[in-house]
């Protein structure tokens, strides 16, 4: 079973990821209107670790697992 939670607060959209094995630290997306943070806790450095994307490079990244191999542009209908 691979396990991961959705939350919503006022302002933010919260979803972690599981591990399961218990290898890796859970990965944590806090998602906004204007930004998304990715982060995971590093006991060695002892602080998280975070990667900020905006919302479209959110949106490419989760497109592009369907995708093969090569260079790719999204056109958006307004």
């Amino acid at each position: 079973m691979e396990m991961f939670t959705v939350e919503f607060e006022e302002d933010e959209t919260c979803i972690t990821v599981l591990d399961n094995t218990g290898e890796l630290e859970d990965v944590v997306a806090l998602l906004y209107d204007d930004y998304c943070h990715f982060r995971q806790w590093n006991a060695k450095a002892n602080k998280f670790e975070v990667i900020t994307l905006k919302p479209e490079m959110y949106l490419k990244l989760m497109k592009a697992w369907d995708l093969q191999e090569g260079a790719y542009d999204i056109v958006t209908v307004e």
